[in-house]
């Protein structure tokens, strides 16, 4: 082995734990950003249905249902900057962007519905977050989030199938 191939060897590495470390904490700002997207939206569709109230208890109680889904993107990246080669911690940031994604379709539509014209095509956008993200979003935590926890690798060559 020559000495330009194990410096090689040692420079790729840092450059992938680099690259997985700025897309995971990448990923978890996203959603940190749709988070915010959401509340703002819920808070403008809430003030467009009734104009005296800007923030009512259940504006703050649909947007505090989805602190806890906050936590599956930031744990995510948590997993995916210590141990980059485990796909729990990606699949953690995939299943966060998906619920993220699914919230701020659905507040994107109550605002355009309730402010009917502010925003393009709010039924269309609606209708793709709630009739098929849910799938996907579901499935990842109830298969393969089950199954790859809590190395990132199947039990077994049997559950190949099943994954």
């Amino acid at each position: 082995m020559t000495g330009g191939t194990s410096e090689r060897s040692r420079i790729v590495p840092s450059a992938n734990v680099r690259v997985s470390t700025w897309l995971a904490w990448s990923l978890a700002a996203l959603c940190v950003a749709m988070f915010v997207a959401t509340g703002a939206l819920s808070i403008l569709a809430q003030s467009a249905q009734s104009p005296g109230n800007w923030i009512t208890v259940s504006t703050v109680r649909q947007t505090s249902t989805l602190v806890p889904f906050l936590a599956f993107p930031l744990v995510g990246a948590l997993v995916a900057f210590r141990r980059p080669e485990n796909s729990v911690g990606w699949i953690l940031l995939a299943d966060g962007l998906l619920w993220m994604i699914l919230a701020v379709t659905e507040s994107y539509s109550t605002y355009g519905i309730a402010r009917s014209g502010s925003v393009p095509y709010p039924v269309a956008i609606g209708t793709i977050g709630n009739q098929w993200l849910w799938v996907p979003t579901i499935g990842l935590l109830g298969i393969y989030l089950i199954l790859l926890f809590p190395d990132g690798k199947l039990p077994s060559r049997r559950w190949r199938l099943l994954a």
